[in-house]
């Protein structure tokens, strides 16, 4: 009845998910059965497990009331543990129309006949709206991080709504039981891409303004846009694993891109081989910058270092070879405007390799040395690595298992198994064929195993040569163009400095409001009257006005990225404080302390980054200068 009209809506936005139902094979499990409304609105039985999802008499109703005995806070996201008809999702959105909701649901043949008697298509179009399942929990992962990682979602991770449809949980209760740990693993992966700690964030800021010479007299990668599309990639990380076909890569270096992590130089110089065609980099740490110590001209000859502009200037310095400039996707990089071409980097710069070679329209990508995990002999690097083979073996106490790609279980890290759950959400995306050569290490899903001998007898057979390609589309800046680029982004940093001043009297104010609030508070033994009441809550509204600052484009551009992972976090803490239900007197007290400790944090913050434009002005005024001589 309404199935094609679902499915054809459904299509432009989950074209797996409608296939499986499309396909679904259809035991007679499901029946959809007339209530005793007026207008008959159907209710759902599983005929296997013999239970209603309804009530026969009022569906409607019944969805209405189970939502309601779930005291629901803050409505602002949710996550529906079955699809049920349909009944409570329409409510809950209906109830809160700024909602943003996902539901998950395990058995396509209930879509398959919920969708073919119920008219779903006004729901399955709004944009708030995520509908998932019928495949296993941790092929989730990436759509799951992906509607998490929203921005309307990121202030309201702490108060996530899980709604169970309980005849779904009652049939398929290991796998809600997954989704949810899966769900848990999605949210704190978004909550590691924007940081722990402001201070690492600054430092991102600090080295990205003390390399804008670099920036300046380099391309970008929006030079080499497509220009391999269709020809193998091959990233190049240091995992224990390499060792085995490392050698393989001598009669391929010019008929594959080949793209190493920074590490890798050293690794492959240890074997003979020359660096990758392009290094990337990504960390801002000196660690990173000693990679390439004691490198030669000749060592780097005919390779690029593809580095995320944040990283230590003294990484740049110590690399002898040509330079790309990748941007990551910050908004510092969008407010500096010299274009350079941005791209989706994950956390590690086997991430970046690999959404770069995506970029340059490689397929397949080819992942070598990616164990994501410890070596047989303990081991956590190839041999060759800068800091030795067994470099992060110091914190394997801390490590836990997971699959492996040749081994039931295998050893892992924090650190790598974010790297591994960012390459599946990147793998997820990716419109061609990813293959792990990497020859022992961690599963990654959505990748096809096969040893680096296969891959080069199946795909790597013509000569493409890379360097030469490169070298060809890059485009560098005329002096003039050089000279404009100067001068505007010093506007822009007399600018970031100026508003960064207003805001932080901004948050004065916001303080002085709180004080106030507090003490006004504190005179009424906390009992206040009537009168005294309203002019609490009209002192209230006036806080949050100051808390609308942090919504202007300005801030969102220019301090944004600095503050966002105790800014998120605090907003997470008073939406949670600022809906409460029932609302009550002594949550307002605690939501004032809350706002006083996050004008009190920004300030404290902005003073460290008002510093680095003082700086970066001094520097940028002295390059002009030179070019300008």
């Amino acid at each position: 009845m309404f199935l094609k009209k679902n499915l054809s809506v459904l299509e432009k936005r989950n074209p797996n998910l409608t296939n499986a139902i499309k396909n679904a094979h259809i035991t007679g499990r499901y029946k959809m059965s007339p209530s005793q409304r007026s207008d008959g609105t159907l209710n759902l039985l599983d005929m296997k497990t013999n239970k209603s999802y309804y009530n026969f008499i009022d569906p409607l109703i019944s969805a209405e009331k189970d939502l309601e005995n779930r005291k629901i806070n803050l409505g602002n996201l949710a996550l529906f543990l079955g699809f049920g008809a349909g009944y409570q999702i329409l409510i809950y959105m209906k109830k809160y129309p700024q909602a943003q909701v996902v539901a998950v649901e395990c058995d396509a043949e209930l879509l398959h006949v919920v969708f073919t008697y119920v008219d779903l298509s006004e729901l399955l179009t709004q944009p708030n709206f995520v509908l998932l399942g019928a495949v296993e929990p941790i092929n989730l992962y990436p759509e799951l991080f992906n509607f998490f990682n929203r921005n309307a979602n990121l202030a309201y991770l702490k108060s996530l709504n899980v709604i169970d449809m309980l005849p779904a949980l009652a049939a398929y209760q290991n796998y809600y039981i997954t989704i949810i740990k899966t769900v848990k693993e999605a949210i704190a992966g978004v909550i590691t891409l924007y940081g722990n700690d402001p201070y690492d964030s600054l430092l991102g800021i600090k080295y990205t303004l003390r390399n804008l010479s670099i920036i300046i007299n380099n391309p970008g990668i929006k030079d080499l846009e497509g220009i391999f599309k269709g020809k193998p990639g091959i990233v190049v990380a240091t995992g224990p694993s390499l060792n085995k076909n490392v050698h393989l890569l001598e009669n391929i270096y010019n008929k594959a891109v080949i793209i190493g992590v920074d590490a890798s130089v050293k690794v492959l110089k240890k074997y003979g081989l020359k660096p990758a065609h392009m290094v990337t980099s990504l960390e801002r740490v000196e660690e990173t910058s000693k990679l390439f110590e004691g490198l030669t001209i000749d060592d780097t000859q005919d390779s690029f270092l593809s580095a995320c502009p944040v990283v230590v200037p003294q990484t740049y310095a110590n690399f002898p070879g040509e330079k790309i400039i990748v941007y990551r996707n910050f908004a510092t990089f969008k407010w500096l405007d010299i274009p350079k071409g941005i791209l989706d980097i994950g956390p590690s710069s086997a991430n970046m390799a690999f959404k770069i070679l995506e970029f340059l329209g490689c397929n397949p990508i080819i992942l070598i040395g990616q164990d994501l995990a410890y070596g047989e002999d303990l081991s956590s690097h190839a041999e060759g690595f800068h800091y030795g083979s067994k470099a992060d073996t110091k914190h394997i106490d801390k490590s836990f298992l997971i699959p492996g790609n040749f081994v039931e279980k295998i050893a892992t890290s924090t650190a790598w198994y974010q790297f591994l759950k960012h390459y599946e959400r990147d793998i997820a995306a990716y419109e061609g064929t990813v293959i792990n050569a990497t020859e022992g290490g961690a599963k990654i899903h959505g990748t096809t195993l096969m040893t680096l001998q296969e891959v080069i007898e199946k795909y790597i057979k013509d000569d493409i040569n890379p360097i030469a390609t490169i070298r060809k589309n890059l485009k560098y800046t005329s002096e003039k163009v050089k000279r404009n680029e100067v001068n505007e982004v010093l506007k822009k940093l007399y600018h970031a400095l100026n508003y960064s001043l207003n805001i932080t009297e901004k948050c004065k104010n916001g303080i002085d409001l709180c004080n106030q609030y507090g003490l006004i508070l504190q005179e009424s033994n906390h009992q206040p009257d009537e009168a005294t009441l309203e002019k609490l809550n009209h002192m209230l509204d006036n806080i949050f006005k100051v808390m609308e600052t942090f919504n202007e484009t300005d801030f969102y551009l220019i301090l944004m990225h600095y503050v966002q992972s105790f800014f998120i976090k605090s907003c997470m803490d008073i939406n949670a404080l600022r809906f409460a239900n029932p609302p009550s007197l002594a949550l307002n007290a605690d939501l004032a302390i809350k706002l006083r400790e996050l004008f009190s944090v920004m300030i404290a913050l902005i003073e460290k980054i008002i510093e680095e434009f003082n700086v970066s002005i001094k520097l940028l005024e002295e390059f002009k200068e030179k070019i300008n001589s």
